[in-house]
């Protein structure tokens, strides 16, 4: 009996070393885990940055380009374009007119 006993109480210990193996195996790949998600959240955290940063430069191009746009007027613009493009249509038109004398 009392061998049988100590059988048990050896065969309880071995399964106990074992547990606590793989209980030290799985802290330690945790760790490495840990360790790889940090690195990654780092990373991430830096990409996030950089693209604050550039959205803020993008956004303070387009309010400087919408600035410029503000001073330019339009109606005059497109007027003034229309004008040349008939000033053009008509030394075209006169041009025909001179070549077919």
């Amino acid at each position: 009996m009392a061998d049988e006993a100590m059988e048990l109480i050896e065969k309880r210990i071995r399964q106990a070393i074992a547990l606590i193996e793989r209980l030290r195996d799985e802290n330690e790949n945790l760790r490495n885990q840990i360790t790889r998600m940090q690195d990654e959240i780092q990373l991430l955290k830096e990409k996030s940055k950089a693209l604050a940063e550039e959205r803020e430069e993008i956004k303070g191009k387009i309010d400087t380009a919408v600035s410029m746009l503000d001073k330019v007027d339009l109606e005059d613009v497109l007027d003034n374009m229309a004008d040349e493009v008939a000033e053009e249509a008509a030394d075209a038109s006169e041009k025909d007119d001179s070549d077919k004398e």
